[in-house]
């Protein structure tokens, strides 16, 4: 693909990164095409050399397919990091973090260019062995474009790959049509009785573990996953995804939620009522999970059930309708599973996202999202 032939924003961004010496950081909402933009970066400068790390295997298989096709090669052409194997030099490597984080590849920095996939996971001490990897040009991505890097982002991301650069967010996407217009229906539901007063027991202690301890302290961690399985598991939760999904029945429609057994319960009570509803999740054989993708994308399932295995690297445009039936806190998977529901599909002309909210800190994160997307986005409030 020519120059000419790739969005306005992926020609600044690549503008961009060779002023500042083939190096830094571009974040790209997701759907915007920036596995596109990192290829065409290889084009121009044409290292002798390259290694794109990606996160999950999921991702790894899109980028094979996308190399391929960007530079007309076979799939053999592309060496693919897994296990024992090295980077192959003279040719374009992939490989997974985890897997990429623990080779020592014997290659010339001066020939060799690194991409880092999401790299806001590099950062982490388990993987940044990553960014210490040799090479002259390097490029990291992000799907998050609001504040999308971890706390790592100033210590080991922008010494080893370059300041931020490049932000393609969703109001540039929205007025270049790389999303449809969206709405976000934020549902306030209330906490069972028993649930309200163990979230507020563990708030309390939660405090004092901080301040004796501090907020990273094994302690303090054990606490906030305590309290965020009683939040989590509320059957309002599932009850109420139910009720959305009824009334989008005939509609593509993503389902997220934290626990497993939720997710079960949602996909058996689904299936009963006649839904073609496919459950996806990391503990499934392998078989049936690609099995369920498949027949979600042909459309044989209208409904797709799945925790965060789904977060990042699954694409299909004709999704309509998410529902957030319980998440983290984290701000980047909130903003990948947006992605997974705003991408443009023929016949599609915009989408909806319901999230499900029974606390004032969940309240307080919409609400702040809701003042960054104004004017991009349509924000309904309900109480259920």
């Amino acid at each position: 693909m020519a120059i000419s032939g790739l969005r306005r924003w992926q020609r600044e961004a690549i503008g961009a990164w060779q002023a500042n010496h083939c190096r830094g950081i571009v974040g790209a909402v997701t759907g915007g095409g920036k596995t596109i933009f990192a290829l065409a970066c290889i084009k121009e400068a044409a290292p002798e050399t390259t290694l794109i790390v990606v996160p999950t295997v999921a991702l790894l298989d899109q980028w094979w397919e996308e190399v391929t096709s960007f530079f007309g090669l076979r799939l053999d052409d592309v060496n693919i990091i897994s296990g024992r194997a090295k980077v192959v030099r003279g040719t374009i490597n992939i490989g997974v973090l985890n897997t990429v984080s623990k080779l020592q590849p014997k290659w010339p920095g001066a020939q060799a260019m690194i991409i880092v996939d999401e790299c806001h996971k590099a950062a982490s001490s388990k993987f940044s062995a990553v960014l210490d990897l040799p090479a002259d040009l390097k490029l990291g991505l992000s799907a998050t474009p609001e504040r999308p890097y971890d706390d790592g982002l100033k210590e080991r991301l922008i010494p080893s790959l370059g300041e931020v650069i490049y932000q393609y967010t969703y109001a540039d996407a929205l007025r270049d049509e790389v999303i449809v217009p969206f709405s976000l229906r934020n549902v306030v539901f209330d906490l069972e009785e028993d649930r309200a007063i163990s979230y507020g027991k563990l708030t309390r202690m939660i405090a004092r573990t901080i301040e004796q301890n501090g907020a990273d302290s094994q302690e303090a961690v054990s606490l906030y996953l305590r309290r965020s399985r009683v939040l989590n598991l509320s059957p309002m939760r599932v009850e109420i995804a139910l009720r959305l999904v009824s009334t989008h029945r005939g509609e593509r429609i993503l389902v997220f939620h934290e626990d497993v057994e939720a997710c079960s319960v949602i996909h058996e009570v689904l299936v009963a009522a006649g839904i073609n509803a496919g459950l996806y999740h990391s503990g499934l054989p392998v078989r049936l999970r690609a099995e369920t993708l498949a027949d979600f994308r042909k459309g044989k399932l209208s409904v797709l059930v799945t925790c965060r295995a789904l977060d990042e690297g699954f694409n299909v445009p004709e999704t309509q309708v998410g529902i957030i039936a319980a998440s983290t806190a984290t701000r980047r998977q909130r903003i990948q599973r947006l992605g997974r529901v705003l991408r443009p599909a023929q016949g599609k002309d915009g989408a909806i996202v319901y999230t499900l909210v029974a606390t004032t800190p969940e309240i307080e994160r919409l609400k702040a999202e809701e003042a960054e997307l104004e004017g991009v986005a349509n924000v309904l409030w309900s109480h259920a």
